[in-house]
């Protein structure tokens, strides 16, 4: 059979394969952001197969829903494949189980989790995915086409549990032509998700229930122009991810990503575009030329970017931002330089980060800053330290707080272990997003909308922490997280918009269903913090599904 597919550089791919697959890939997340999913499923798509992904938010239950019973019946798949975080490992874990009850279907996992953990993975479903999904995925169906389920497949990249036992093929080579594959879709019109307990098409006339669970409410379309990142902190996932990967950072042509671009923002409801490079100032000079010269040509949306502070380039920002660049978002992690440096391995003093945020601010583009919060290794006064560093930041700015997860291979997580100070499947069970209801980062949170001297006011060790002190916190903080920040976070987006009422009444209309809370929670919404006690309530009810 010969399938003429449309490839990304918009030329037409003969492709020849006589034996087309049919591939179901589900996400668990609690949201509709499933780019890892997309691209494997648009590789798949342009290789002939029939493709599905199916959008099941939070699901975590005792016994597979009918209509996901019903679904998978219908459509048949030859090969299911999950993709999970760390966060998903034990919902995937039982969705599988339910799967295996009911369909004799092959399950294959990937996605991060799966490949930091895969000899815990594979005990669980008949394949495991070690690294990038896209061709090794094709290569998987097309075994199971000619070989079948009961021949152990010889591909690279791929776990296989066989009669019992574990065959481990090598990690397979990453893609160092990412020009070469497919690109994501915005909305695929093979877009499916659970609501209320039906299953619908989110394209089409569904396109509404699709936005109801994206980030943003589907606004943006979330996108990355290079893989890898140029640091080696010890607390990311990147540290083991680079074991997998390489440290080259591998970047896409700037025609690739037009093209890309140029394709989704057919549909309407798209106002920008969130780029989620790790650093996306990894880019030499000339391709930023290139690419803000074209993006202000033919796209001219406004879009957000991330940098890490000793990467900045005044020049490369100000024509991003003249391009629409809007919101930057910079990690800090933490205000200490010892702990940066002895505790994160991240090389970069705040000395660094106050330049870099003197060259943001003098953009006018809005700023983000994240911060690691609830660090074990961190001391009081080092805590305090980062409250005084954030302070002296020049506004306008907001910051996001994550606590410090210990993601298991990563360096911090092993010295954590070590000395008895984290559990070994903690990760498993709290989004970064939920941080400690603690006094230091409750002043942290607040520090951005509140004047510096009222800041040091409050910024005191514990056994000067008088009960005024905590009461006016309490009451700022309760004031600051309902009604300030939400004020505050639209006033710098209108200056980032160059005060266009034409943006600033699409974007305030577009993400109305997101509300500004969520905006400014690094752009997670309480379905995530939802998801946390659904898991610790599934402990107490399903306790045989956390057994190792």
């Amino acid at each position: 059979m010969f399938v003429f597919k449309p490839a990304t550089n918009n030329l037409i791919t003969l492709f020849s394969y006589n034996n087309p697959m049919k591939l179901l890939l589900i996400s668990l997340q609690s949201n509709a952001y499933v780019t890892g999913l997309k691209y494997v499923a648009a590789n798949a798509g342009t290789g002939g197969h029939d493709v599905r992904i199916l959008f099941l938010p939070g699901h975590l239950e005792a016994r597979l829903n009918p209509e996901i019973e019903n679904f998978i019946r219908d459509y048949k798949p030859d090969l299911i494949g999950i993709s999970l975080m760390s966060i998903e490992f034990y919902p995937a874990k039982n969705l599988t189980r339910l799967l295996k009850e009911r369909f004799d279907t092959p399950v294959v996992w990937g996605g991060v989790h799966a490949i930091i953990k895969p000899e815990e993975c594979v005990k669980y479903v008949d394949y495991v995915c070690t690294g990038e999904g896209e061709r090794v995925i094709v290569s998987l169906l097309q075994h199971l086409g000619t070989s079948g389920k009961n021949v152990p497949p010889e591909i690279p990249g791929i776990w296989a549990n066989h009669d019992g036992g574990v065959i481990k093929q090598p990690v397979a080579p990453p893609e160092d032509n990412l020009d070469s594959l497919p690109f994501q879709e915005y909305l695929p019109d093979y877009f499916y998700g659970l609501h209320n307990g039906s299953i619908y098409n989110f394209s089409g006339r569904h396109q509404g229930l699709f936005r109801r669970y994206a980030l943003y409410g589907g606004t943006c379309h979330m996108m990355i122009t290079t893989r890898g990142c140029p640091f080696h902190c010890s607390y990311c996932g990147n540290s083991v991810l680079m074991s997998v990967y390489g440290k080259k950072v591998r970047e896409r042509s700037v025609k690739n990503v037009m093209d890309e671009i140029l394709e989704v923002i057919k549909n309407p409801h798209i106002l920008y575009i969130n780029f989620q490079d790790d650093c996306f100032f990894t880019h030499s000079e000339e391709w930023v030329a290139e690419f803000c010269s074209r993006y202000k040509r033919l796209v001219n949306l406004p879009f957000i970017a991330r940098v890490i502070p000793t990467m900045m380039s005044r020049k490369k920002i100000f024509m991003l931002r003249d391009a629409g660049l809007c919101w930057i978002v910079m990690g800090i992690q933490s205000g200490s330089d010892r702990v940066n440096f002895e505790i994160y391995r991240r090389n970069i003093r705040f000395s660094s980060v106050k330049k870099a945020a003197d060259i943001i601010a003098g953009t006018g583009a809005a700023a983000f800053y994240e911060m690691i919060v609830d660090n074990p290794y961190e001391t009081e006064e080092e805590r305090m330290e980062t409250v005084e560093a954030v302070s002296s930041l020049k506004k306008p700015y907001i910051v996001s707080l994550a606590h410090l997860t210990f993601f298991p291979g990563t360096p911090l997580a092993e010295k954590a272990l070590k000395d008895g100070i984290a559990s070994s499947d903690a990760y498993l069970f709290r989004y970064l997003l939920n941080i400690n209801e603690t006094y230091t980062n409750r002043l942290l949170a607040v520090t951005p909308c509140t004047p510096r001297f009222l800041v040091r006011y409050l910024n005191k060790p514990e056994t000067l922490r008088t009960r005024p002190r905590v009461l006016l916190l309490t009451i700022l903080h309760f004031t600051v997280k309902r009604f300030i920040e939400p004020a505050f976070f639209m006033v710098i987006t209108v200056k980032a918009l160059n005060y266009r009422v034409d943006r600033i009444v699409r974007t305030v209309l577009g993400n109305w269903r997101s509300t500004l809370a969520r905006l400014v929670s690094k752009y997670l919404g309480g379905s995530d913090l939802e998801f946390d006690r659904r898991l610790a309530s599934a402990k107490e009810n399903m306790p045989e599904l956390f057994e190792k």
